[in-house]
Formats: structure tokens, sequence, C-alpha cells
């Protein structure tokens, strides 16, 4: 399974499943002198990572006002604004990376908790953590590289003319910070090994150095025969990639780090280098990316004004008269909750740690709770803002908005054929829920006056990329302003609110940038080295109808996703699978509904998905056979949708197709 680490420890599973804990060490000086030395250079981290995102609040200010005041009333843009985003935005995002490392906001593969003695594990990580040290070094090294060639050549930007090597210089000190914000994380593990702290300080940086050297030297060694055999070099990489991160190396590490070496033993050591750095420039100014940290800003206000409860609330009272209603309302609170947030375990956490104890009190079975809840989180992915669809976007290199409004039809049929599996469930089964209630005109007044601004705001947001309004990034800047304007007007800036969204935006963001980076380095060497083509001309000698290609590549989605987060798996093969099923004449933007769709089928099917393990960690009394049991008829009906899907593709290509 997949483990996104934190400084709260949050884990993406059920802790009962987890390896226990290594037993505490006695004190030491020398690691209270490294934790000290942590948190100095975390506070200096945070320090900075909130000076970042307050300036891409101030960027999502500055873009709404040029886009609603400017070009939609008075029709005169700001002149320059790209320009912003190219200088501006991409300081902002370097400003945040260093605190989410020192927060330890990495994402792991975590499938040998149960085989490997928890001792053993923490080894791993340590080693893992030394790993990601040095590619974080690299990545400062390459944008070090990128300042210079920018200042030799004099490059400005077109309107304003600004000098671009300051700025570069500026991205390249906030990636310096980064260093020490890892190395940090790799000495505490490696000094909490053993109860002499220089033993396991000593042997893991050793081992992870030493590893380091010898790969380059042995890549550097073999680069004839990595010309001349450079599937088989690709191939390699790929099952090496899987070894580390079966051995707890952060996904960034193991994706930047393979990569690396992959174009560096075929290309040189040079190029390895600027090739790592513009692909990591590229990235930091993609005016496409930023509605990431845009739309986790959005859902961060909009959970902390309390809106997301509202939308609960609403949902409540709209089904309160049907039988099974507080579970309709579940999946209709999951599908508001995930148009905020985009992510389904968050919405598996915080609408099941509502839900399910409102649902055992009036008597629910647990086996409909279970199942309601735990699909109902897959709908955190399935509608915009997905984060897992801005990835395909980035790495197949498509229109985020046009995947947005593509998703909305199989949302909503997904929506649908979750009720109507409640629906069947307490006809066949009537004692799984209580009898429905009269509807409380007022409560659905007063709830869905309450409910009314994030009716307004996904309207706008959406509705401005659908109707060419505005583009994905600057919907995205709205979205963030207009729930930051909620979140002042009901006095949600009392108690830290704000500050705790600055800091969960800080990780996010942080995580996503270095997996994404390790992502299109290694899909650079996909092209390179021909291996995509390769793929695709081996699946097309197999002569088989472009259907049976998808449902197979579907079928292995759904097994990966017991395994795999939709973020994890969308960095290993996207770029892969979409040349696939391209070939076979299908559309791109079709293909990214599909994969998002078999993934979530995936983190919510039994006995590993990954839903199943977050709602168990709400519900820990919960047995697992009636978690597995309840997701039953929800599945059935994922599988009856992605049939439909499939063999009627205009279902996702109809909406974007007005675009």
């Amino acid at each position: 399974m997949t483990r996104t680490e934190t400084d709260t420890g949050e884990i993406a599973a059920d802790p009962a499943l987890q390896a226990p804990a290594p037993e505490p060490l006695p004190p030491s000086r020398v690691r209270d002198a490294l934790a000290a030395m942590d948190d100095g250079v975390g506070r200096l981290a945070r320090v900075v990572a909130t000076a970042g995102a307050l300036t891409m609040l101030g960027v999502a200010l500055v873009t709404t006002f040029d886009v609603v005041i400017l070009r939609w009333i008075f029709n005169a843009p700001i002149p320059g604004s790209n320009e912003i985003f190219h200088t501006v935005f991409p300081t902002a995002i370097a400003a945040v990376l260093a605190a989410g490392l020192s927060a330890r906001a990495t994402l792991e593969i975590d499938l040998l908790g149960l085989m490997l003695k928890a001792r053993t594990i923490a080894w791993l990580r340590a080693f893992g953590a030394v790993l990601f040290t040095v590619t974080v070094a690299l990545i400062a090294y390459a944008i070090w590289r990128q300042t210079l060639s920018a200042f030799n050549q004099g490059k400005v930007t077109t309107i304003m003319q600004w000098r671009l090597w300051p700025w570069y210089s500026v991205i390249t000190a906030f990636f310096v910070l980064c260093i020490p914000a890892q190395l940090m994380v790799a000495l505490r593990a490696s000094a909490d090994l053993t109860r002499r702290w220089y033993v396991g300080v000593i042997v893991i940086f050793a081992l992870g150095l030493g590893l380091s050297a010898g790969a380059v030297w042995l890549f550097l060694s073999l680069q004839t025969f990595f010309l001349m055999n450079m599937l088989t070099a690709a191939a390699a990489l790929v099952g090496l990639l899987w070894v580390l991160m079966l051995l707890y190396v952060p996904l960034a590490a193991a994706l930047t780090a393979c990569a690396t070496l992959g174009i560096l033993g075929i290309f040189g050591p040079m190029q390895a280098i600027n090739i790592a750095g513009a692909e990591t420039k590229g990235l930091l100014i993609s005016l496409d990316l930023a509605v990431v940290p845009f739309f986790l800003m959005m859902g961060g206000f909009a959970v902390q004004s309390g809106m997301s409860r509202d939308i609960y609330a609403f949902a409540q009272a709209i089904f309160a008269p049907f039988r099974g209603g507080l579970a309709l309302a579940t999946i209709g609170g999951s599908a508001g909750f995930g148009a905020l947030t985009g992510s389904s375990v968050a919405t598996v956490a915080t609408i099941g740690s509502v839900a399910y104890p409102e649902m055992e009190r009036r008597g629910y079975s647990p086996k409909l709770a279970a199942g309601a809840i735990t699909s109902g989180g897959t709908l955190g992915q399935l509608l915009p803002p997905s984060t897992v669809a801005v990835v395909y976007a980035l790495l197949v290199e498509q229109s985020i908005g046009a995947i947005y409004i593509a998703m909305l039809i199989p949302a909503l049929m997904t929506v649908i054929f979750y009720m109507i599996a409640i629906g069947l469930t307490v006809t066949l089964v009537p004692s799984a829920a209580p009898r429905g209630e009269a509807w409380n005109g007022r409560e659905i007044v007063t709830s869905g006056l309450r409910s009314l601004p994030v009716v307004v705001m996904f309207l706008l947001v959406f509705g401005g990329i659908f109707f060419g309004i505005c583009t994905a990034t600057e919907a995205a800047g709205l979205g963030a302003v207009i729930a930051f304007a909620i979140l002042v007007l009901r006095g949600g800036l009392k108690g830290g609110g704000f500050w705790k969204v600055m800091a969960e935006t800080t990780r996010s963001t942080s995580m996503i940038y270095f997996l994404i980076i390790g992502a299109l380095i290694t899909t650079f060497l996909f092209s390179a080295t021909g291996l995509s083509t390769a793929m695709t001309d081996a699946i097309a000698g197999l002569n088989a109808p472009g259907w049976v290609i998808v449902v197979m590549l579907c079928a292995g989605y759904i097994l990966l996703g017991f395994i795999l987060d939709s973020m994890a798996i969308m960095m290993i093969t996207a770029s892969l699978t979409a040349g696939i099923v391209g070939a076979y004449g299908y559309d791109p933007i079709w293909w990214a509904v599909i994969m998002v769709v078999v993934v979530e089928i995936g983190v919510m099917t039994p006995p590993f998905g990954l839903n199943l393990f977050m709602l168990k960690s709400v519900a820990p009394k919960l047995p697992l056979s009636q978690l597995y049991a309840g997701v039953m008829p929800f599945l059935v009906a994922d599988l009856i949708k992605l049939a439909l899907l499939i063999g009627f593709p205009m279902l996702i290509l109809w909406l974007p197709g007005f675009l």
C-alpha cells in the first residue's frame, strides 16, 4: 500500500496492520542536538514557505482582479500577466519545497510492512532518506546551471524585459535550502537506528553515498553498452525503480534517481544534469501545474470555513425521507467534499469520521455504512479538481480544463449508480437502514442557504473553464480567492485556521512537485530510449482488438490500485499507457478519465484497497469482513459504469466537444 508520511504521522492505511514502531532509544546529547538542528532548519523553512504561500495567494488575487475586473468588465487585461507566472510564481513554489521535506511530506510504497521487522523498515527508510538527499542535491545543482545559462545568455522576459537570472538565483537558493532540510531527515533517521548514534549514521551514509557513486561509475563505464541496448537499459531501470520503491525509497527519489542514471548512461553526465535542470525549470514555470496549489488552497479554505460540513448537512436534509437517507447523503456529501478537495483518502477520512458514528447511532447496517463511505471517497478524484488528472495532463500534454469537463458526466453517473446501489440494498434488506423521516422545510432552507457559496464557487470556477472565459489556472486562482473570502467572512481567520491551510498547502505542494520532477525526467527517458514505442509495438503485435487491450489495461490498473494510490500509479504509468491506447485510436482525454475511474475502483476493492484501510482507521471496531462485504454492491455499480464508459466513449467526450 502507499504511505504518505507527514509531520503528523498520517498514514493512508490501517495502523493496526502496520509493523510495530521500534523501541525507543536511550537519551543522547547528539540526538538532542540533531533534533534541535532539525527544528531550526524546519523553522527557517517554514518562514520561507509561509512567504511563498502568501505570494501564491497574492498571485491568485492579482489573477482574479485581472480576469474578473480588467478582462471581463473593462476588456483591458494586465500587460505581461503571464510573465508574473513565469517569474514570481515559480519563486513562490520553490519557497515551499524545503518546508515539505522538513515536514516529512513524502510518498512511499509500503508493501512489506507485514513481512519485515520494524527495525528493518527503519533502516530501509533511513537509506531512502539518504538517497532522497542525493537527488535533492542533484536537482539544486541542475537548477544552478540553469541560472548560469540564463545569466550568460542575458535572457529577459518578452514584455516586461525583466532579467531572468535574478529570479532563477532565488529559486536556486530555495533549492539549496532543501538540501539541509532533507539532510536533517536522513541524519535523524540514521542516528535513531542504533544505541550508538554514529554507527547508524556511518553505515547508512556510507551505504547510500557509496551505492550512489558506484551506480554513477557503473553507468558511465557501460555507456557504450547502453547506447547499443537502450531498450534493455530502460527495462532494467524500470525494474530498479520497483526495487527501490519496495525498499521504502520515497517515490520522488526513486523516479529521479533511476531516470537520471539512465540519461547519464546514454547521454553522459552533463546532459543528465542539463535535462534534470530543464525539466525542473519547465515544471516550475508551467501555468498548467499552478492549478494544484491554487486548488489545494481552495479546498483548505473551504474545509476550514465549514463549507464541507454545510454540504453534508444539506444532503442530509434533502434525503431525510428516504430509507437509507443518511447513506444517500453520504454519497452526496462526498461528491461535494470531493469537488472541494480533489482527494479520495481525505474524503473517506473526513466524511467517514462524521458519517459512520451517526449511521451507527441510527441503526444502519455496518455493511451499508462502510460501503457508502468507502465508495463515496472515490468521488474525491473523479470530480474536479482532481490532482491525478492534472498529473496526467502534464505527462501526456493534454488540456487540464478539457479533462476536468470530461470528468463531469462520469462523476454524475457514479453518484447515480451508487445511489441506485443503496436503494437496491435497502429494498432487498430493509433492516440495513431505518425508515426515513419527514422533510424539515426549515432545515432544508437553512442548510441550502449555507451551502449556496459552495454552489456559486463551483459554478464560477468550472463554468469559467467550460465557457472559455478563463483558463484552468485562472479558474483555480479564482476559486482560491473566493474560498479565502468566504473564510474571512465567516471569521475563519481566528484560531490559526489560515496558517493551518497554508501549512497543509505547503506540504502537499512540496510532495507533488518533487514527484512530478521525477516523473517528467522518467518520461523523457522512456521517450529517448524508445521504450514507449516498443511497448506500443509489442502490444500491437498481439493483433487483439482495441477494446480487448483497453480491458486488459483496466484490469491491470484495478490490481495496481490494491497497492498504490492514484498519484503513484499515474506518475509511473501514464505516459506509457497513453501511448498504447493512442496507437489504437482512442482519445487521450477519454483515456485520462478511464484511468482515474479504474484506479479509484482499485482503491476500494478488497482485500487491499487503500480507502478500505482509511475507513478502518476511522472506525477501528468495524470488522474487515463487513467492510469487504459492504463495498461489493458499489463495486458492481462501478464495473457497470466502466463498461458503459468503454462502450460509449461519448459519455466522456461529449462535454469537452463544446470547448
